[in-house]
């Protein structure tokens, strides 16, 4: 995934994304669909009943959240200045006045009424404690509409589509959009964008092949394959096949934890999920194609459309229900961070690396330390390039840090400070011999050696800890990677294990010189560089 945001992230910044957005705000915007109010049932469980094989709950609470056409209306509501939503609704329980509450302003509800029929509704009982779905029930009459009312539906729809530049369907199959609305819709659409779903209650009598032509849709992958009989065929190659047979402009397919593929023209585009948290897919599907709609009608480019779409979704399904609605605030925020994905990745590595270093070592190094210390030996430390720096930052710690103020002091040599030693040994000898041919002026037994190589086999360092074993130096080897031939040589190692140089490098200087640091200080129960450093800040 990170790979994937960073090449959207280098296409399309967010400034752009933005203004995209706001070219949605003056489309004239018709929505057409099964209205279903989704109830949510939290019950305790409670276990298998004694009299009879079935399961006991308790009720605890319910809600009730805007569902179907009505959830995406409400998410195109937040885009764009002003909506007609075309819905039906039952006789019996309309449920209107809750249905006006809960539609955004800006909606201009237009509805028919099928009679000795319910508003759909569908009630979902749902584990209170790990939120989990246990089952359903449906009210619906979803038998075919009365001629009459489907003669007056249709005579509306073809006054009032020619007005709208964008016609948006959610075809649920819940008995409202028959094949003479299907066929009016098509015909006196400018441009037509278009879900189809099938579900269990329409299982077999409502794919998308029902309409037979549109600008845009969106479906899952089984209701790409169904109508095809295309069960175990690669989804990429259905895709393909099916959009060059149908020759719609574009095709979105939603493939679960999978994310999603795109077809437009003859591209067909991979986009992957964009959350790593679940918390209710229902509805998940409408806001992607509630924003891909919006996207497919002003001719975003191909990428756009599946990021943009599933970044909708990966908002929705940390939502339970349809209780909140997208917003373009929330969509760019969530974009925001998607775009610092990289920054996080690399902090989360560091985290994990560090969570893995071995906490009995690195108290091993600090006695190892005082030890040296208190027999009043001499440590030696040195490492190239960035392991340098923090060889050098640690012997400072060592003269300074710690020592400022105690009658015995540290006495450290970083061997990667004598520039002038460093160049004439390289230039003159060899680079591989820059640490061993200093160690040799110095270094006694029992003396501490350390040295550092992120991959473990930097050849100057191994030479140098090879000789401070010969001598009867005591060796302590900081690496990275596997650890390498540093991690077999040296008496005690602290090694960070990932094959990553920067982050290796991140961890020695993180335990080297700040935790290892104030273990000693604390060890030798020194304040005095504590105290300069408070009347610093104060």
């Amino acid at each position: 995934m990170e790979q994937y945001i960073k090449q959207i992230q280098a296409n399309y910044d967010l400034k752009y994304i933005e203004s995209l957005l706001n070219r949605f705000e003056n489309i004239n915007v018709l929505i057409l669909g099964d209205t279903i109010l989704d109830q949510y049932t939290f019950v305790k469980l409670k276990g298998r009943a004694i009299k009879d094989p079935i399961l006991s709950t308790e009720f605890q609470e319910q809600e009730t959240y805007a569902g179907g056409v009505l959830a995406i209306a409400n998410h195109i509501s937040n885009f764009v200045k002003n909506i007609k939503l075309v819905t039906l609704l039952g006789e019996q329980d309309s449920q209107l006045d809750f249905i006006k509450d809960h539609l955004a302003k800006n909606i201009n509800l237009t509805y028919f009424t099928k009679r000795n029929s319910p508003t759909i509704v569908k009630r979902r009982y749902i584990d209170s404690y790990k939120k989990t779905k246990l089952f359903k029930v449906e009210y619906m009459n979803d038998h075919p509409l009365e001629s009459t009312l489907s003669d007056e539906i249709d005579s509306y729809l073809s006054q009032e589509i020619p007005k709208y530049d964008l016609v948006i369907v959610s075809d649920f199959g819940h008995g409202f959009i028959d094949q003479t609305i299907r066929r009016t819709i098509e015909q006196k659409s400018k441009f037509l964008a278009l879900n189809v779903q099938s579900n269990s209650a329409n299982m077999g009598y409502n794919y998308f092949t029902n309409y037979q032509q549109f600008n845009f849709i969106t479906m899952d992958e089984t209701e790409l394959r169904l109508p095809f009989s295309k069960r175990f065929e690669d989804v990429k190659e259905c895709l393909q096949e099916i959009h060059q047979k149908l020759n719609t402009t574009s095709m979105l397919i939603t493939l679960g934890k999978e994310g999603c593929i795109f077809a437009q023209n003859s591209k067909i585009i991979k986009a992957p999920i964009l959350s790593s948290t679940v918390k209710d897919t229902i509805g998940a599907g409408d806001a992607v194609f509630s924003i891909s709609s919006l996207l497919a009608y002003i001719t975003a480019d191909a990428e756009l459309i599946p990021f943009i779409g599933n970044c909708a979704g990966a908002l929705a399904v940390n939502v339970m229900g349809n209780k909140e609605s997208i917003t373009k605030g929330s969509l760019l925020q969530f974009i925001k961070e998607l775009y610092k994905i990289e920054i996080k990745n690399y902090l989360s590595s560091v985290n994990g690396t560090l969570n893995n270093i071995n906490i009995e070592y690195i108290d091993q190094f600090v006695r190892l330390l005082l030890d040296t210390y208190h027999n009043e030996r001499s440590i030696y430390i040195f490492g190239n390039g960035g392991s340098a720096t923090t060889a050098s930052h640690f012997c400072g710690d060592l003269i300074k840090g710690v020592s400022y103020g105690l009658d015995k002091r540290f006495k450290a040599i970083c061997l990667s400070d004598n520039l002038p030693a460093l160049m004439a040994i390289a230039n003159d000898i060899s680079y591989d011999d820059i640490f061993i041919e200093q160690l040799k002026n110095f270094v006694k037994k029992d003396d501490l050696v350390i040295g550092l190589s992120g991959s473990g086999n930097s050849i100057n360092v191994v030479k140098a800890i090879e000789y401070a074993n010969s001598i009867g130096a005591k060796t302590v080897g900081i690496c990275g990677y596997k650890g390498g031939k540093v991690k077999d040589l040296a008496h005690l190692t602290i090694h960070a294990t990932i094959n990553d140089m920067e982050i290796a490098e991140d961890i020695h200087h993180l335990v080297l010189n700040h935790c290892v640091k104030r273990l000693l200080t604390n060890a030798l129960d020194n304040a005095n560089v504590g105290s300069v450093y408070a009347k610093r800040v104060e």
